[in-house]
């Protein structure tokens, strides 16, 4: 199987598929209402971000990709262990990159940092789970 950056080229594309698909049941399914109103989004105004989708898919290639390299750095075998990988490096990493914009902005937003930060602790982990099965 063809390796992008010493990962499994069919692992990383399975991977960036589940985590991408995950994002549309997270935000498109279980959390879409309070992620709209968080935002003061109605159906009225929520058009126009199919154009955003393949930004979405770069940025969770993206995050897989960094997901696998760190697990292949640390020589993480079992789905186990890259999942207790993925969760600390989603503590130490996703998680204070995610509280700026809780931060720094006037609303200070708790439930949209709970559903973006989520999210991204969820995908990182699925990520890390296929990534440690497709070697």
């Amino acid at each position: 199987m063809p390796k992008i950056l010493g990962l499994n080229l069919l692992g990383v594309i399975v991977a960036t598929v589940v985590f991408w698909m995950l994002g549309y049941l997270w935000y498109g399914v279980l959390f879409m209402q309070p992620w709209m109103e968080s935002h003061g989004l109605t159906a009225d105004n929520a058009g126009g971000f199919d154009v955003y989708m393949i930004g979405g898919i770069l940025t969770t290639f993206l995050q897989v990709l960094g997901v696998g390299l760190f697990l292949k750095w640390k020589g993480v075998a079992s789905p186990v262990k890259a999942v207790m990988t993925a969760v600390l490096m989603w503590a130490l990493i996703a998680l204070p990159l995610t509280m700026y914009a809780y931060l720094y902005l006037p609303a200070h937003n708790s439930t949209l940092l709970m559903i973006d930060a989520g999210h991204v602790l969820a995908g990182w982990v699925v990520s890390a789970i296929v990534l440690s099965l497709i070697k």
